[in-house]
């Protein structure tokens, strides 16, 4: 462990980043929702869970899970010997509480997945932070999360996902995404579809508890669910844009269309197979609040409200300053101001954690100019 990097400080964690191993200080929210959402589970199941962390790193996650939530059991892995080695030397320099049983192994995940599966061992809470594509770790991923357990994953391609590469997009997830002004949520949607349509190979479906978009990544927790009549269909389909009126709507995966219901152009793009369905679970949203608020996360508390806003909105949203652009607008109405002229017309609408300065609604995207028009 020569040659260190200055001592950090994470929530409670305290650790040491040796000069050849990789830390991310921007992916501290994803580990404060990381917590959160371990600690909103543990409230649900009533008592302390069973944690693996298959790509630990230097340990930061794990650490801040066995002090900062309701933790039985947990293992720390990662396939660098490097990694491994930092991780025994930053447990030592924080006082986990007695009760947890910590684990540290230093296999590849695929393997180690394989090996706990044949000894029948489970985990409530998974945690997959994979660099790149998560695609090619979901099935050995699955194989060690507990039926009614949780997975959270994250994405790092975002260029694919967003629509920007669309060939790695068809390669790991089988779909078309689109760099629309809100591609963001394209490939969020696109990535929760693929993780679906994977588990449903053997029977198994997923239900999303939220995701969060931090730009350079996605961070998604997801509930596994055994059998195959339970599988979501309806909620696997597609999201269409109109390239002349611009309106979008989604529609499930047998329907066909060729006009936009709108303007009635032929001119139409599609994204998908996607996830169509709500993206969040609103009674775990409203706990992890409660959560945040008595941790004092005031970022992740602003966040969540946004997610919990959203959940029971459309597919897709439109971005104020592209609608202040296509409208010719002097002055761009604030975005709550449209939002509330929009729920008095009887449309939804909502803002979205994805992107603040836009909206999510169910509005034609002609009725959402008007009524910036009237409000400028």
């Amino acid at each position: 462990m020569s040659e260190e990097r200055e001592r950090l400080q994470e929530g409670q964690a305290r650790f040491i980043v040796p000069q050849k191993l990789f830390f991310n200080p921007r992916a501290r929210l994803a580990r404060d929702f990381g917590v959160l959402g371990l600690r909103t589970e543990a409230n649900l199941q009533e008592r302390r869970l069973s944690v693996i962390d298959l790509m630990a790193g230097v340990g930061t996650r794990g650490i801040r899970y066995a002090l900062e939530a309701p933790v039985e059991r947990i293992v720390l892995n990662d396939a660098n010997p490097e990694a491994a080695e930092a991780i025994r030397c930053n447990l030592s320099q924080n006082a986990l509480p007695a009760e947890v049983q910590v684990e540290v192994t230093c296999e590849q995940a695929h393997r180690l997945c394989y090996a706990l599966r044949l000894r029948d061992e489970g985990f409530d809470w998974v945690d997959l932070d994979a660099f790149g594509s998560p695609a090619v770790f979901w099935h050995a991923a699955s194989l060690v999360v507990r039926w009614g357990g949780v997975l959270y994953f994250t994405a790092t391609d975002m260029a694919a996902l967003c629509g920007k590469l669309r060939d790695p997009a068809v390669r790991h997830y089988g779909a078309v995404t689109r760099p629309w002004e809100c591609g963001d949520e394209v490939g969020a949607r696109v990535l929760f579809g693929a993780l679906q349509q994977s588990a449903g190979e053997r029977g198994l479906y997923y239900e999303p508890l939220f995701v969060l978009d931090e730009g350079y990544a996605m961070r998604m927790a997801v509930r596994l669910h055994y059998g195959s009549s339970g599988f979501p269909v309806s909620q696997m389909g597609w999201l269409i844009k109109c390239m002349d009126c611009f309106s979008q709507k989604s529609v499930p995966l047998h329907v066909t269309v060729s006009k936009c219901r709108v303007c009635g152009s032929e001119d139409v793009q599609w994204a998908g197979p996607l996830w169509i369905g709500s993206l969040y679970n609103t009674e775990f949203l409203h706990l992890m609040s409660v959560e945040a608020r008595q941790a004092g996360h005031q970022t992740a508390l602003r966040l969540l409200r946004l997610m919990v806003d959203e959940a029971d909105s459309p597919a897709g949203y439109y971005a104020a300053p592209e609608l202040g652009k296509r409208t010719h607008l002097k002055r761009l109405p604030p975005v709550d101001a449209l939002i509330q002229r929009l729920r008095l017309e009887g449309y939804l609408a909502s803002r979205t954690h994805f992107e603040t300065a836009s909206l999510k609604t169910n509005a034609p995207y002609p009725v959402l100019q008007q009524i910036a028009e009237q409000l400028q």
